[in-house]
């Protein structure tokens, strides 16, 4: 009878403590794309849904978007329809992410003059004939680059075309131009590069912003050809508040468009793109019959206009106040079709803002401009879902991560930094913690935030899937209100979900036998 009681009792153990083990994380999340807009959409989202739900997923974080241009659309809200009913038979709690700030595709495809704008400040014009084109003398004379770091005086907020010719393919980073004062990379865009004839053009742009020396570093070899020349009116932002001015040479005149010049647009905004592409040649400034604007003149530019951060990093304004009427079209659409009982705001990796006219009146730094955003975008998800849980990524807030203070004082082209950017964060709002540190975690905890770990990361194989869960688990040790965990995918492949979440559960019986983690470069900012 002993040993039945004592047999008993290790089973009662043993039960209690696999419940634990899977109760550790009592939600399970995976983060999917999704497109509704067709039937084969529909198909793919669903079979997701069961695979998720195969693995004990419990939240799906569904990126989609469709109902912005879909919301009266019956076929794609019979889709919906059809999605949730899945989603509702295999008890999985679907969170539609609304906003797009950072990676702006979904907003700019609407207008893409809505996008975040860099300053330009009297860019040199010479009038030929009724065409007014950039004054190449407003280059940067590069003829005597030595093949090193070089740096040169420049006006503050020029704005440069980089064109290097060599004879072979170039591989990694080809061209960097970097402020001295503030210190900071100027070439985020990815570096353009195709063959012409038996060459290789490599191109990128970069504005100077409020720097007044630039390092100039070339890293190909037997470049045979290397310009810097002003990047005229390319990717020009044409919106009320960021406005276009155009005067003479000595600024007492200034020219009307309409009157004095034609409108003058970007070939590729102007077509409608989203995508804010630099490989193409800007439009120069056409006269009017007319124009006050005479043959010969030099005319003064000043403009805003959009930049691509790396390949993919297409950003809009949160400075013009036309951009909440997007949002509030967002997430009423999305309420609407969805009804969801949670909302997810998508602010992420925000490179660039805080020099449009409106902020610079306002005299208010970057942080605060997010902190007021983010409560505005927070109480548009409360006006027509009170009730609905709300959740955003760690990095814009988190002071250990995008949100902290940056030495020299610039965060990519930011003007500034995004230090208190959490005060406009409510603190009933979930933190997704992609980025986050131990430290990170830590500061949404003091400030009573629940928190969901984001890992994964698409790790190549079983061991890296270990030493990410590990990671993960080492950080949080100690944290109180964690949710729970998310397969973080970017490719997306859902290849490893069911293996990764295995692991997640199965945690303390492998943990001793992990090998040391490998150290890996940090990427440089």
């Amino acid at each position: 009878m002993k040993r039945l009681a004592l047999w008993v009792g290790c089973l009662l153990a043993m039960l209690v403590a696999t419940a634990n083990a899977q109760q550790k994380y009592p939600e399970q999340w995976n983060y999917v794309g999704a497109s509704l807009g067709d039937d084969a959409g529909l198909t793919k989202f669903t079979d997701l849904l069961k695979q998720s739900k195969a693995t004990g997923c419990t939240h799906i974080l569904m990126n989609d978007s469709g109902w912005l241009k879909l919301a009266n659309d019956a076929a794609y809200v019979e889709r919906v329809g059809k999605a949730k009913a899945t989603a509702k038979d295999l008890g999985i709690t679907i969170v539609p992410a609304v906003y797009a700030f950072g990676y702006s595709g979904r907003y700019l495809q609407f207008d893409p003059n809505m996008g975040v704008g860099l300053p330009v400040k009297d860019m040199p014009f010479l009038v030929k004939g009724k065409t007014a084109a950039p004054d190449p003398a407003a280059g940067i004379d590069v003829s005597k680059f030595t093949g090193d770091a070089v740096e040169y005086p420049v006006k503050p907020f020029s704005y440069y075309r980089v064109s290097i010719y060599t004879k072979e393919k170039p591989s990694g980073e080809v061209f960097r131009a970097s402020g001295v004062k503030p210190g900071r990379w100027e070439t985020r865009t990815n570096t353009y590069i195709k063959q012409e004839g038996d060459r290789w053009l490599s191109t990128n742009t970069f504005n100077t912003l409020d720097a007044e020396q630039i390092r100039v570093q070339v890293f190909v070899k037997g470049y045979d050809q290397f310009k810097i020349e002003p990047a005229g009116a390319l990717l020009i932002l044409r919106r009320d508040t960021v406005p276009l001015k155009v005067t003479s040479d000595d600024g007492k005149m200034v020219y009307e468009e309409g009157k004095d010049f034609k409108k003058l647009v970007d070939p590729l905004i102007g077509s409608g793109s989203g995508d804010f592409e630099s490989d193409h040649k800007a439009n120069d400034i056409e006269l009017t019959d007319a124009s006050r604007i005479k043959d010969g003149q030099k005319l003064l530019v000043s403009f805003y206009h959009a930049y691509k951060i790396y390949a993919d990093q297409n950003g809009i304004t949160m400075e013009d106040p036309k951009i909440f009427e997007l949002m509030e079209r967002d997430v009423a659409s999305c309420a609407k079709i969805w009804g969801a009982t949670g909302y997810f705001m998508n602010y992420d990796e925000i490179r660039i803002g805080g020099w449009e006219p409106l902020t610079l009146e306002r005299k208010i730094k970057p942080g605060q401009l997010l902190a007021e955003h983010t409560k505005k975008g927070y109480n548009l998800i409360r006006k027509y879902s009170p009730d609905a849980k709300i959740y955003t990524w760690n990095d814009m807030y988190d002071a250990t991560s995008n949100a902290r203070p940056v030495p020299g004082g610039a965060y990519y082209l930011v003007n500034g930094d995004w230090t208190g950017s959490w005060e406009g964060l409510p603190k009933d709002v979930i933190i997704m913690s992609w980025s986050g540190s131990a430290e990170g975690m830590k500061f949404f905890a003091d400030r009573g935030q629940s928190q969901v770990l984001c890992g994964y990361y698409d790790a190549r194989n079983t061991n890296s899937m270990k030493q990410n869960i590990a990671s993960w688990t080492r950080k949080s040790q100690g944290i109180p209100n964690i949710l729970g965990f998310m397969y973080t995918t970017w490719k997306p492949d859902f290849t490893n979900l069911k293996e990764y979440f295995t692991l997640l559960n199965t945690y303390d019986q492998w943990i001793g036998s992990l090998p040391a983690p490998t150290t890996r470069r940090a990427r440089q900012q």
